[in-house]
């Protein structure tokens, strides 16, 4: 029961958020946002807690993770009220997102255990977000000026925790569990690949890719939380 109260609580905040938010960020948006994030850690807290199966280590490196979210969160907007530090929040932000994909990669190595299978996967997924990075700033024409190293690395890390959630699948059959993961990894990208577009593109900043942004990555961040109810 707390598992769904936290998780409607957090869709009604949601809500809420995506009817404030605009290309301009204002202190209340910024607050919004942040009760959001603060409700899919909840939702995480809530699964994990109703989940006998659940294990300790799992449940505190998603902690972990979904806090490094909110973190990024702040950090990501903030820039907007502090435009003489854009550059360093920019990058802080990039940087508690990349942290919190590798606590989720090592909750799910620490469960599974590392094999040749995850080897595999793992290098394919970081080869593939780095190549993808590159590519995607000529298609969209997008400048990332001197955020492009810690783009490519996060997105590097990001492709890996797609490429772990993948193999988990195919070591779990197909367990509920590894397709929330799967899932919730997936619309990460895209959120992310909308991102740079409003970040990095001429005239990308508009309501619409904003919403859309917003609304894949906090689908993401509670179908991520979820997964440790369907552990």
């Amino acid at each position: 029961m707390l598992f769904y109260i936290c998780l409607s609580l957090g869709v009604i905040s949601l809500i809420l958020f995506l009817a404030q938010r605009k290309p301009e960020v204002s202190l209340k948006v910024l607050l919004f946002k942040t009760a959001t994030s603060g409700f899919f850690i909840l939702t995480a807290f809530a699964a994990a807690y109703e989940n006998p199966d659940c294990s300790k280590t799992m449940s505190h490196l998603f902690f972990a993770g979904a806090v490094c979210g909110m973190l990024g969160d702040i950090w990501l907007d903030a820039k907007y009220l502090f435009p003489s530090e854009e550059s360093g929040l920019l990058k802080a932000g990039f940087i508690s997102f990349l942290i919190g994909h590798v606590f989720y990669i090592t909750a799910m190595l620490t469960t599974y255990g590392i094999s040749t299978l995850y080897i595999i996967f793992a290098i394919f997924g970081f080869v593939a977000g780095a190549i993808s990075c590159v590519v995607t700033e000529k298609v969209m024409k997008a400048d990332f000026g001197k955020s492009k190293l810690i783009s490519i690395i996060y997105t590097s890390v990001l492709a890996g925790a797609m490429g772990i959630s993948a193999a988990t699948a195919l070591k779990t059959d197909f367990s509920w569990f590894s397709l929330f993961m799967s899932t919730g990894m997936g619309l990460f990208l895209a959120s992310d690949i909308v991102l740079a577009r409003i970040y990095f593109c001429k005239g990308g900043n508009t309501r619409l890719n904003v919403v859309v942004n917003h609304a894949l990555y906090y689908v993401a961040q509670f179908i991520i939380a979820s997964s440790l109810f369907v552990f």
